[in-house]
């Protein structure tokens, strides 16, 4: 090595050390993290697990489903509303059954009681097959029915009464092509006359049946005409709440149709005791 400011190179051939870096092995936690911020829960766990959790668990107004990926969707159900019930079942139920109890009460009041039946004696005119009587009914009484029995062989002739007129009758009877008039009965004179042409023999008895019309009568009558279309409309609007409660997600409204169609028959056949 001199003096005069020569640079002096050093070579080292030493290979470098490797470098070693340890570490600890991480253990993994199974544990479900709930995220409070609107995220989905992570189940973890078995199959046989996770479902037991969820059953033990499962809120009443919540459905677990299995989703299209194996997944559990939770799916809310719709809550039991009581005045969807009772609008789905009441509205029907309470236009199929006011008429009747309308009916019903008519029923114990009487109202179909007006019916009044009479025997009116007809005699035989001398040398003749004709038969006259007498018999009237009183203002808004209208007849209803009519026959005509043998006296002799307690036997009913084949005729029939046709009111034609408030009152007025024609007697009819069928000759095999036809009806036929063999009589007629007139209020304003109250006279009866009837001929067959046949010998009966020295009296027939005609039973005339007739009703009283008043205020009351009318109005169970109108009402009895308008509960065929009411229970008709009654019927038609609980299938109506019944689908569209159980299609709109208002199970209380479906179960309302449901409840008001099974009692319709129930409610039927008592009033038909009742009112029989």
């Amino acid at each position: 090595m001199s003096d005069d400011g020569e640079v002096a190179n050093i070579e080292i051939n030493a290979p470098p050390k490797s470098i070693e870096i340890q570490s600890s092995p991480v253990v993994e936690d199974l544990t479900a993290t709930p995220n409070l911020q609107n995220q989905g829960i992570t189940l973890t766990g078995g199959i046989g697990q996770t479902q037991s959790n969820l059953m033990a668990t499962q809120p009443q107004n919540v459905k677990f489903v299995m989703g299209p990926n194996g997944q559990m969707i939770a799916i809310e159900k719709p809550p039991f509303v009581w005045k969807h019930f009772f609008i789905g079942g009441g509205i029907p139920f309470a236009i199929f059954f006011v008429p009747l109890l309308i009916l019903m009460i008519g029923t114990g009041l009487g109202y179909d009681d007006n019916d009044e039946l009479t025997y009116v004696p007809l005699y035989k005119d001398e040398n003749s097959t004709a038969y006259t009587g007498q018999f009237t009914v009183g203002e808004d009484s209208y007849v209803d029915y009519c026959s005509i029995r043998d006296t002799q062989n307690y036997e009913y002739l084949d005729v029939y009464c046709d009111r034609y007129d408030d009152y007025k009758v024609n007697i009819l009877m069928y000759n095999g092509t036809g009806d036929e008039i063999v009589g007629h009965w007139n209020n304003e004179n109250g006279t009866v006359y009837f001929d067959t042409g046949t010998d009966h023999g020295e009296e027939l008895e005609l039973m005339m049946e007739f009703y009283t019309e008043d205020g009351s009568y009318d109005f169970f009558m109108l009402i009895g005409d308008l509960a065929g279309v009411t229970c008709f409309l009654g019927l038609i609007l609980s299938i109506v709440f019944l689908v569209i409660g159980f299609s709109q997600g208002k199970p209380g409204m479906g179960w309302g149709g449901v409840t008001a169609l099974v009692s319709f028959p129930v409610v039927s056949f008592i009033s038909l005791i009742i009112m029989w």
